[in-house]
């Protein structure tokens, strides 16, 4: 969830539209992934971008469920915590898929692949989708249409840019 201070609310009348706010800075203080979204909206023979942030897996789907043939999704990055990644920094990576699904115990597991063929979890040590029950494509780059992947293509590859959620 992101957050922010009323002083950073930019109060101007009109702006930016009804039911909207505009903020100057927003803030997260959770270690989970987010997203950002970059769609392209065709309205007659002009286009414009919105560059939308979904602060959760849940929001996100809301977002894809948005397409449409005047509304298309140019790009979708993810943003990984240093502790899911495992650098230094937050790094924001261009998305192929994501999925979920249910571990052994019942807890829900996000697997994201990102386009150096990495591959974050948010639970420690699951990585192959394999190991999950129910699984269900929440976003597919290479189709855009949310279909199921095999679970060979989520299987650890072998290079150390693969990583886990560290708890």
């Amino acid at each position: 969830m992101f957050i922010s201070d009323d002083f950073c609310l930019v109060g101007l009348p009109g702006f930016p539209g009804p039911g909207r706010t505009a903020w100057r800075m927003v803030e997260r203080d959770s270690e989970d992934f987010w997203y950002h979204v970059r769609f392209r909206i065709c309205e007659g023979a002009r286009a414009r971008f919105k560059k939308l942030m979904p602060s959760d897996p849940s929001m996100l789907t809301h977002l894809l469920s948005q397409r449409s043939p005047e509304h298309k999704i140019e790009v979708v990055q993810v943003v990984t915590p240093a502790c899911i990644n495992g650098s230094s920094l937050e790094q924001m990576e261009k998305l192929i898929s994501v999925i979920f699904g249910y571990d052994r115990n019942g807890e829900c597991v996000l697997l994201h692949k990102v386009d150096s063929g990495a591959i974050y979890s948010s639970s420690p040590g699951v990585i192959d989708a394999g190991l999950l029950s129910n699984i269900r494509t929440i976003y597919d780059a290479m189709t855009a249409a949310g279909k199921h992947f095999h679970s060979t293509n989520y299987q650890t590859p072998n290079h150390s840019a693969t990583t886990t959620a560290a708890g």
